[in-house]
């Protein structure tokens, strides 16, 4: 184990952190290890983030059906999980804006949300949309919606955008009954082809259609 552990501290200087910083998650895995002494970070990272969501993906212990449903429990390893992503790769963007938007939204853990994206900032700090992101923290706890709704409208289409985060958007459209607006973003979820989202995305522009046009509104 000191050998590699030799390994990895001269394979990654700067801008990687240092080995110590990689495994500090309490939910690191040997093969955390071996993947970073061996080169591998974006493997071994890419590895971690399914295991993330595979996580955030399965029924939380105690949680009702109905909390299960709407994406909530405690899933009190989330942050846990998220910061191991991190500590193998910091340059893995997604898990940032992901996590966050779990920890922030779905699980009402704004502390935790803002831990994870100074993080982020900390490794990367010309990626403005981190500091937006503080910001959309803020606006949703504060309840400004406008603000909110400002945010989120110019991420929607980033490709690091999550597809939860557009979902809000479109929901808030929605209440607004703003159903053409919220059909675009839905229309944005659908060619995502996520999986998690792709049945949703489908049923939602098929509720709104006949709403817009009762409206007078065209959807395209």
């Amino acid at each position: 184990m000191g050998l590699l552990a030799n390994v990895a501290a001269s394979r990654y200087g700067e801008p990687y952190p240092p080995l110590q910083f990689s495994l500090a998650s309490p939910v690191d895995r040997l093969s955390d290890f071996i993947g970073i002494a061996f080169g591998f970070r974006r493997l071994t990272a890419d590895a971690a983030w399914i295991q993330t969501l595979v996580y955030y993906g399965s029924a939380d212990a105690g949680a009702d059906a109905e909390t299960v449903e709407q994406g909530g429990g405690q899933y009190t390893q989330f942050l846990a999980y998220c910061q191991r992503v991190a500590g193998i790769d910091p340059y893995f963007t997604p898990i940032y804006y992901y996590g966050a938007g779990v920890l922030g939204w779905n699980l009402n853990r704004i502390d935790e949300a803002e831990e994870l994206l100074k993080e982020g900032i900390k490794f990367q700090p010309k990626e403005w949309r981190f500091q937006k992101f503080l910001a959309a923290l803020a606006y949703k706890d504060g309840h400004n919606i406008d603000e909110l709704i400002e945010f989120l409208e110019g991420f929607v289409e980033d490709n690091d955008c999550p597809n939860m985060l557009r979902s809000i958007l479109a929901n808030i459209y929605k209440k607004q009954k703003r159903y053409l607006d919220a059909i675009k973003v839905w229309t944005i979820v659908y060619q995502t082809q996520d999986p998690l989202y792709l049945e949703r995305a489908v049923s939602q522009i098929k509720e709104m259609y006949p709403l817009a046009k009762q409206m007078g509104l065209k959807a395209h």
